[in-house]
Parts: C-alpha cells; structure tokens; sequence
C-alpha cells in the first residue's frame, strides 16, 4: 500500500520523503553494483590480498546498506501510516457527507409530505365547515318552510272539509233541490280550493328534492371523511417506510465501513506477507556465501526475478 497519486497531492510530505527514499535507494544500488565489481576483481587476486581488504570495506559497506535499508523501511512505513489515515479520515469524511446528504432529503421530503398533508387537511376542513354550516341553514330553512306549508295545507284541507261539509249538509244541498245544480260560484270556490292544494303540494314535493339533495351532500361529506382518515393512515405507513430505510441505509453503511476494514486488515496482512517472503528469499539467497551485509529488499526482487 504506497502513495498513489492523488495521495501524493494530498500528503505532499510523504511524497517528498517518499522520492528522497528512491534517490537513496538508487545510489545503494550504484554502490551495491560497485561492491560487486570490486569483488570480483578482488576474486582474482592472491588469497592474502583478499583477506586483508574484503572485511573492512564488506564492513563499511554493510553498514551503509543497512542504514540505507532501515532509513528505507522507516519512510515507507511512515508513508504507508499517513496514507492509510488520510484514506480512512477521507472515507469516513465521505461517509458522514453521504449520510448526511441522506438526512438532508428524508427531512425534505418528510416536511413536503407533511405541508402537502396540512393542507389537503386544512381545505377539507375549511370545504366541510362550510358545507355544513349550508346545509345547517338549508335545512333548518327547509325545516321552517315545510312547517309552514304543512300548516297551510293542513289549514286548507280543514277549510276544505268544512266547506264541502257546509256544502253538502246546507247550502249545497239546499241550492240543488232549489235549482237542481251547483251554481257556478261554488264550481269556482272548489276548483281554486282544489287548485291551491295542488299548488301546496308541489311546493312540498320541492323540498323534498331539496332535503334529498342535502342528504347527498352529507353522504360525500362522509365520503371526504373517510378520505382524510385514509390519507393520515397513508401518512403513518409512509413515516414507517422512511424510518425503515433509514434503519436500512444506517446498516449498509455499518456494512461498508466494516468491510473496508477488513480489506485494510487484508492488505496490511498481504504486505506482512510480501516482507517475509523477501526475508526469507534473502536469507535463502545469502544461506551460503557467508557475506555479513544484507541486501536491500529492491535488491532482492530484482535477483529474484
């Protein structure tokens, strides 16, 4: 796990120490080529010349290679630590913006729910007050004139029954064994009675329709009613959905932060791995020749390969 390049952007010290490593590697490599020359020349001269320059200059070098490699190994593991905290403080950053975002439009769209909800409430109450203060005062109107015309018509069919009863025990009965017919002016006194009843009958048989009318009014009122308790409802179970998804959304995002451990875990386990596998490389290449320097792990790859 190295420092890629938008890490490099974003860690520029990492990356400064980072290219210092590489130059330092590349002069070990110039000095490690140089010692393996002066070997082999040395191989090629008496026995006592050997002995007497290999340990000091093996010695010196040894030990600057193995400087080089620890000074290697510490700024590459330091550049692995920053980019791992600045990955996982950029992916948490993420996290909590997404999250945050989905907080955002939950509230958004509960709050539009709720006003559109207010609303629609609101009309049909204020549409339901006035439609019941109307039929109210329809029907008490309504209540009042039926009264009165019932009245009326009781009034008439009492005058009608006296007068057909005056008729018949008196003066009708009397007019027609005198003439022998009604006389005209009884015809006309029964037929506007008769038609002033019709007249009164009809009026009732209007508000009828009118009070039918009301009726039908007050069944959609009823209707509106239930609407309204079926869009509270509607309202509650959608409130249970968001807070589900919410649960939901809160538990992926446990998911992924838990899995993006792991993967760290992985790789940080992968490159343990890769290191022991160049030590034990080195020490299976270095088993036998006894040399008492260690070879950088560049070195190593590059032999392995």
């Amino acid at each position: 796990m190295g420092c890629t390049g938008s890490a490099l952007r974003c860690c520029p010290v990492g990356a400064e120490r980072q290219l210092k490593a590489q130059q330092q590697r590349g002069s070990a490599s110039q000095e490690l080529s140089a010692l393996k020359t002066q070997n082999a020349n040395a191989s090629l001269l008496p026995e006592h010349g050997e002995k007497a320059a290999r340990p000091e200059e093996w010695t010196e070098s040894a030990r600057f290679l193995q400087g080089q490699q620890e000074d290697e190994e510490r700024l590459r593991d330091a550049g692995q630590a920053g980019t791992a905290g600045i990955s996982q403080d950029t992916e948490i950053q993420v996290e909590k913006g997404k999250e945050l975002e989905l907080k955002e439009q939950l509230d958004a769209l509960r709050r539009e729910h709720t006003e559109t909800l207010q609303e629609l409430q609101g009309a049909h109450e204020q549409e339901k007050l006035l439609l019941t203060e109307s039929h109210h005062r329809s029907e008490a109107a309504l209540q009042e004139k039926i009264q009165e015309l019932n009245s009326q018509l009781k009034s008439f069919q009492e005058r009608m029954k006296r007068v057909e009863e005056s008729l018949l025990r008196t003066d009708y009965k009397k007019h027609i064994q005198e003439h022998g017919s009604p006389s005209p002016f009884w015809e006309q006194e029964l037929e506007s009675l008769h038609f002033v009843i019709e007249m009164k009958n009809e009026q009732i048989h209007g508000l009828d329709k009118k009070l039918l009318h009301l009726e039908t009014v007050e069944e959609r009122n009823l209707l509106l009613e239930e609407k309204v308790k079926t869009l509270q409802q509607e309202n509650e179970d959608l409130q249970v959905r968001t807070q589900n998804h919410l649960v939901v959304a809160r538990q992926l995002s446990e998911e992924l932060r838990n899995a993006r451990g792991a993967l760290e875990k992985e790789a940080q386990l992968l490159d343990q791995a890769r290191r022991e596998k160049e030590e034990l490389l080195y020490r299976v290449l270095n088993a036998g020749d006894g040399t008492p320097f260690a070879l950088a792990s560049g070195e190593v790859s590059l032999i392995a390969t």
